[in-house]
């Protein structure tokens, strides 16, 4: 006599499978609110949000944080998303490379010759980029699963 759960040959019955669109909508913008609050945060506390590039002093803008931070996880996420159509272990493998990015470009702000509250708005806004990312391409894993 055998007996059949629904439950056990549908595991995510009921569940409806995250659009790649929302995901990406949403880390994008949570990334930018998130990364202007840190900026404000840090304007707050005093630092000077200056960067010394080709020679001159570059001052770091709402503009510029919204821009990054809406412009590195769309395409992030949506590259992975698309290879992730064909292969998805892509989706692992976007998160792997948005969390090692998010890393690499963090070192960055630490590099430049600024002063130390700068530097550490800077990083936190990187490395938030990378865990919206990550977290993102999580939540489209699971929900595909």
């Amino acid at each position: 006599m055998t007996s059949s759960i629904p439950a056990a040959d549908h595991p995510a019955a009921g569940r409806r499978a995250l659009p790649a669109w929302q995901a990406v909508a949403g880390a994008a913008a949570l990334a930018a609110v998130v990364n202007l609050i840190v900026l404000f945060i840090g304007d707050a506390a005093g630092a000077s949000l200056v960067l010394e590039l080709n020679g001159k002093p570059d001052e770091i803008g709402a503009s510029d944080v919204i821009f990054m931070s809406i412009a590195a996880p769309v395409l992030g996420i949506t590259a992975a998303a698309l290879l992730a159509r064909w292969k998805p272990v892509f989706l692992r493998v976007g998160q792997l490379v948005g969390g090692g990015v998010a890393l690499l470009t963090a070192i960055g702000p630490l590099t430049q010759n600024t002063d130390g509250g700068t530097a550490a708005t800077l990083v936190t806004m990187h490395l938030f980029v990378g865990f919206v990312a990550v977290a993102a391409l999580e939540a489209i894993r699971r929900s595909r699963a």
